[in-house]
């Protein structure tokens, strides 16, 4: 009976171990809490109450270039139950991958900082096994950063900033996280490069950062995701020109051996791009990479309508199949990204 026993446990830990893990990654659009980080332009993510009393909050909102911008500072009441809701929203469309398991790895891309990542965690994902979270402050000039929540545990941590001096302004750094599991270390790259309303020479500079440090890494497995702000025609281009070379695209190597894959990850002003990937370096070792389970996730409860105004010219068009942003007004929506995941077997 002890033989038995002992055979059925044995049996039990190598079907874990074959198990593939899953990787997800998400731009959750502003996660702020509800305090104001000290250096930081948080300001239009606060309490209404709080920011009506602070002259230096209003002179904030008042100083931006933006009409929209103001408006939106000096009206959003991001108060608890406005999170609150905001975190439901968001654990929802997490917990609806890997049929209602979510992934075993999760990167987010901007999240204020490592307390609400707790609270996404706690109030949100309280019951589905995340045990390991990383944040490390960075430099960006609202307070964004880039986190990792993990089943696995997380080894170690660093950030890695990217010098765009003389280039454009501070940005946001490269969050690497090694992960343990099954023995073997993974090492994951959480990336958020400067948005559109950079050069792309910015983003060309993250690119190099990028590649340098993740292939003098010795791990079994080595991936880099995020939100890489990248467009296809945009010269430099740190994707093409400096990415590809040293890593496999999960999106194009899915592409290869399935047809239906969704339009982007992204949508503004009436087109889809892919600005959401998930690569790996093609020297790993130890593991294989399904790319056939890549996929944007795209559920029909994270779509809806909005009414598009050019900025330029005023003109107002109406659209429909839309990923929806969190409205602080309604409680409904999610985020302006849709999120994408791959499994690997280790």
């Amino acid at each position: 009976m002890r033989i038995l026993t002992l055979t059925l446990m044995l049996f039990a830990s190598l079907t874990l171990h074959a198990k593939p893990i899953s990787i997800m990654s998400y731009n959750v659009q502003n996660l702020f809490d509800t305090e104001h980080d000290e250096g930081k332009n948080d300001y239009t993510y606060l309490p209404l109450a709080f920011k009506q009393a602070s002259v230096e909050v209003l002179e904030y909102c008042k100083s931006l270039s933006n009409e929209n911008w103001q408006k939106s500072c000096l009206e959003t009441d991001w108060n608890e139950g406005v999170l609150k809701r905001k975190i439901k929203n968001i654990s929802k469309v997490i917990k609806r991958y890997n049929w209602g398991k979510g992934p075993d790895i999760l990167v987010l891309q901007e999240v204020e900082n490592k307390k609400v990542l707790k609270q996404l965690v706690e109030l949100g994902l309280k019951n589905e096994g995340y045990k390991y979270i990383s944040l490390i402050e960075g430099p960006d000039s609202r307070g964004i950063d880039v986190g990792v929540i993990s089943r696995f545990p997380i080894v170690k941590e660093k950030l890695h900033l990217v010098n765009l001096e003389g280039v454009a302004k501070k940005t946001r750094g490269i969050l690497q996280a090694d992960i343990k599991v099954n023995e073997k270390i993974v090492t994951v790259f959480g990336n958020h490069w400067p948005s559109q309303h950079n050069p792309p020479e910015a983003r060309y500079i993250a690119a190099k950062t990028l590649t340098d440090i993740a292939t003098s890494i010795d791990s079994d497995l080595v991936i880099a995701t995020g939100d890489f702000n990248t467009l296809k025609n945009e010269t430099p281009n740190g994707i093409d020109e400096v990415i590809m070379p040293a890593f496999l695209d999960a999106e194009k190597q899915a592409l290869g051996r399935c047809k239906t894959l969704f339009a982007g990850t992204h949508w503004y002003g009436g087109k889809w791009s892919s600005l959401d990937k998930i690569f790996i370096l093609k020297n790993y070792k130890n593991a294989k990479v399904k790319f056939r389970s890549f996929k944007i996730m795209a559920r029909r409860f994270m779509f809806g309508p909005i009414k598009w105004e050019d900025r330029d010219s005023g003109e107002i068009t109406h659209y429909t199949g839309v990923p929806q942003s969190y409205s602080h007004k309604t409680l409904k929506g999610y985020s302006d990204h849709l999120p994408i995941a791959v499994k690997i077997k280790l």
